[in-house]
């Protein structure tokens, strides 16, 4: 005998500057899909696979599309602010995955997150090398440098670090917001200094700013992976100027600080890392869910 279906309720979600929205019909969500292939690691995807194909509320036509290796899959980001917001693909019973991290509402940290080992399967990823100038900052010659890339390989990375972030031997902040654009993105944030940081491809990223826009984040514009982020370089004297005294504070405090996602470094064992999860949500500037 079958069992019995489920009710199912309403869901919405969005990227994170408004241009995409969506709904989709699912049972209350209880578990994610954690995959640790190559490319749901580096977009920190959480998986949720309806049974019914999302229905599209709003597209404003900025979506960039991303395949690879035997193209079984169509990787759906917003190319204004990076974030991925579907899958297409013939494996998923509604043609369709959603990017569950996008969904409004949604505490991800409360849910059973359930792995799944896509890394097992065939073709084996192979990381992007990095070729440029090593980082080579005063007082860490005896230091760790980890290369890292985007998905495609149009941007590589090379950040030195004292110590190892899966051995606790990395003593530096590790963190994992919630506020409205990490929890989409999947960010999990250290923060070395520019003279620690290596970027090969920059002409290969795109930049998003929002809210006060003291800082912006950079990602690949072909494959959206999110490398970390900066100081918006942009910003006028009379821009400065006009911020809050806390922001304008806030922003001269970190103004050297290049603060890395550690999803875009490779071979990383990222279940090993243990990040502090920090309430960003409910601090600063509220965000309105479109």
């Amino acid at each position: 005998m079958s069992e019995p279906e489920q009710p199912t309720k309403k869901y919405r979600g969005n990227c994170h500057c408004g241009a995409f929205v969506f709904e989709v019909e699912a049972p209350e969500i209880k578990s994610l899909s954690d995959c640790n292939c190559s490319i749901c690691t580096k977009r920190g995807y959480l998986w949720l696979v309806p049974k019914s194909a999302p229905t599209i509320v709003k597209d404003d036509g900025k979506l960039v599309h991303y395949s690879f290796a035997g193209k079984n899959m169509d990787h759906q980001f917003c190319g204004n602010c990076g974030i991925t917001v579907l899958a297409a693909s013939d494996m998923f019973p509604a043609k369709f995955g959603v990017n569950a991290r996008t969904i409004q509402g949604l505490n991800v940290w409360d849910l059973e997150i359930k792995t799944f080992d896509g890394a097992a399967y065939d073709p084996q990823y192979v990381a992007p090398a990095y070729s440029g100038p090593e980082p080579n900052p005063a007082g860490f010659e005896d230091a760790n440098t980890y290369h890292g890339s985007c998905h495609c390989g149009a941007v590589t990375t090379a950040v030195r670090i004292k110590g190892s972030p899966e051995d606790n031997t990395y003593k530096e902040r590790i963190l994992e917001c919630n506020c409205s654009i990490c929890l989409r993105a999947g960010y999990i944030w250290i923060y070395p200094s520019e003279s620690q940081v290596a970027i090969q491809g920059r002409e290969n990223l795109s930049t998003y700013v929002f809210g006060t826009r003291v800082f912006r984040k950079v990602f690949c514009k072909t494959c959206g992976v999110h490398i970390g982020a900066e100081p918006n370089p942009d910003l006028t004297d009379e821009e400065i100027a006009a911020l809050p005294e806390v922001v304008r504070d806030f922003r001269a405090a970190r103004l050297d600080l290049r603060p890395m996602n550690l999803r875009a470094f490779n071979g990383l064992d990222l279940k090993r890392v243990k990040p502090t999860q920090v309430d960003g949500w409910s601090r600063g500037q509220q965000y309105a869910n479109p």
